[in-house]
């Protein structure tokens, strides 16, 4: 598959801008933005370091945000993606971009025969591009099959039990690490989690859920007092 430029231009104070979206440094920009090692202001510097190749020495704090605004809702976070987000807001996440790394690069290199490593690759292929490959992906990848576990509504009525059993214990093998790791387990996570153990062993692993908040303890209401 040819991978063609992903230089793009933006055009902000009557200036035009030239811009670097290859998907690595989209990601880069990403682990910026979470560092809480950093202040806004060094957030801000160094995420439009990632994407703008001219020299920003002329713009004020404030032109700054704006113009990292702008390049996420033009080329980054666009209408269509927000549009996607609400319509689909109440259903569980396919998949996380950091998490399922591994995941998307066999299923690229399998579907597409791109080496996502490879420093040509991510010289070249832009952040749509890249995303392009991900939505095109098939059910032969490995990761169409995960996303499908985690995204799938367990039927009780139209499902045998052991349908039922695969798919909660494929939930919970192939689940998303939560984003709080101090989020409460539902019934069917914890069922999963102590189905190997003894009973013993049981109420030690329940004692340790409860020490980390993901269990309400005895006598304890759930969800605050």
């Amino acid at each position: 598959m040819e991978i063609k430029s992903n230089q793009n231009q933006i055009q902000f104070k009557n200036k035009i801008y030239q811009l670097n979206l290859a998907f690595p440094l989209v990601f880069e920009c990403f682990h910026i933005l979470k560092d809480d090692k950093l202040d806004n202001l060094e957030r801000l510097e160094l995420a439009l370091f990632c994407f703008v190749d001219d020299s920003l020495d002329d713009l004020s704090v404030q032109d700054k945000n704006d113009l990292l605004t702008q390049i996420f809702d033009q080329f980054i976070y666009t209408e269509e993606d927000k549009r996607r987000a609400e319509l689909t807001k109440h259903e569980p996440q396919a998949f996380d971009y950091e998490q399922d790394s591994d995941l998307i690069y066999s299923a690229v290199l399998q579907q597409y025969n791109i080496d996502l490593t490879q420093p040509e690759v991510q010289q070249s292929l832009s952040w749509s591009k890249f995303n392009a490959l991900i939505n095109g992906l098939t059910d032969e990848t490995f990761f169409r099959k995960v996303t499908m576990y985690r995204t799938i509504k367990i039927d009780k009525e139209k499902m045998s039990d052991e349908q039922q059993q695969f798919l909660k214990e494929m939930k919970l093998l192939y689940g998303l690490h939560k984003s709080n790791p101090n989020e409460q387990l539902s019934a069917d996570e914890l069922a999963m989690i102590l189905a190997p153990l003894d009973q013993p062993h049981k109420f030690l692993k329940i004692k340790e859920l409860q020490d980390q908040g993901r269990l309400p303890k005895p006598g304890s209401k759930k969800g605050g007092s």
